[in-house]
């Protein structure tokens, strides 16, 4: 386990990361961005041939949408819509899996997906901010879960004074676990802090004695028997097979953290994106992820909270 005594504030964002929703929106890290190597990726890995496409569309009716390549809960939501809601608009979805989230949103800024599933909206925002691609969110699709584990303590009201509690090591994480605490009422922000941008020097008030390490992206897992809780997404301690019974607080994702389905900006006006815009957002998908039993989907990506 590596920690660190604080939470960076501004980690470098790497070329070739999968950690994309979970890197910091506040980072003034240069994203880097080796061009060549992108268009060999995007070469190899196929993508938008103008020789399918529909009369009137950049896009084909088959619609590929990129995620996030270790991401087996978002493959398995795009292998939904293909099954279930793509064929009533007579299109078919293809899943294409990348490692890099700087791949991921050129390729679709420059139409060689038709979308990507992969950030929340503040990471959108510094990516937009930081390379100027021509990017938009349709809107929100799904929430990952977010959730308290403990492998000591039965609840969160049980964590005992001074608990030792993991955080992600990125500030985007760090801001959603600790919103989480000032939500459940455990701890207090400073006037004026925007809860989704929050840092630990923000907390105006920890009542119980709170104390933050922080982990990488992933570690939370083999981190549950070194700490009193970890704050972390729930595919994580899924896939590494944590029990059910671990997880001890697990509240609504506030919205601003909703998964963003997103399109180059250039084909907003698309008649293709126009029937993605209908597939993503039937009335069906929202119910299906409120009661699915799919194993790669419950418990880890959820109904778009209303709040």
């Amino acid at each position: 386990m590596t920690t660190t005594p604080g939470a960076p504030e501004r980690p470098e964002i790497r070329l070739g990361s999968s950690t994309r929703r979970n890197l910091g929106y506040g980072a003034a890290g240069v994203i880097v961005v080796a061009a060549i190597v992108i268009g060999i990726v995007l070469k190899a890995t196929g993508g938008n041939s103008a020789a399918g496409t529909v009369a009137g569309s950049h896009f084909g009716n088959d619609l590929q949408i990129a995620y996030e390549a270790d991401s087996a809960s978002e493959k398995a939501f795009l292998e939904y819509l293909n099954t279930t809601i793509a064929p009533k608009y007579g299109v078919t979805i293809t899943p294409v899996p990348i490692g890099d989230g700087n791949q991921l949103d050129q390729a679709t800024a420059d139409g060689t997906y038709i979308a990507n599933i992969y950030q929340h909206i503040h990471w959108l925002n510094e990516v937009v901010a930081q390379t100027h691609w021509k990017l938009s969110a349709l809107g929100p699709v799904f929430q990952w879960a977010y959730s308290v584990y403990s492998a000591k303590h039965k609840s969160l009201d049980e964590l005992p004074h001074g608990a030792r509690i993991a955080l992600l090591n990125d500030p985007a994480n760090t801001a959603q676990a600790l919103w989480l605490l000032q939500r459940a009422g455990k701890i207090t922000f400073k006037p004026g802090v925007n809860p989704w941008a929050a840092k630990v020097s923000d907390i105006a008030t920890n009542p119980a004695g709170y104390q933050f390490t922080f982990i990488d992206y992933g570690a939370g897992p083999r981190t549950l028997p070194d700490v009193d809780a970890v704050i972390a997404y729930n595919m994580q301690f899924i896939s590494a097979g944590v029990a059910e019974t671990d997880k001890i607080y697990a509240p609504a994702a506030p919205k601003d953290f909703a998964g963003q389905l997103v399109v180059g900006s250039d084909y907003l006006g698309d008649p293709q994106v126009a029937v993605l815009k209908r597939i993503f957002f039937d009335p069906a998908v929202q119910r299906y992820l409120a009661t699915t039993t799919d194993p790669a989907l419950k418990d880890q990506l959820s109904p778009v909270s209303r709040s």
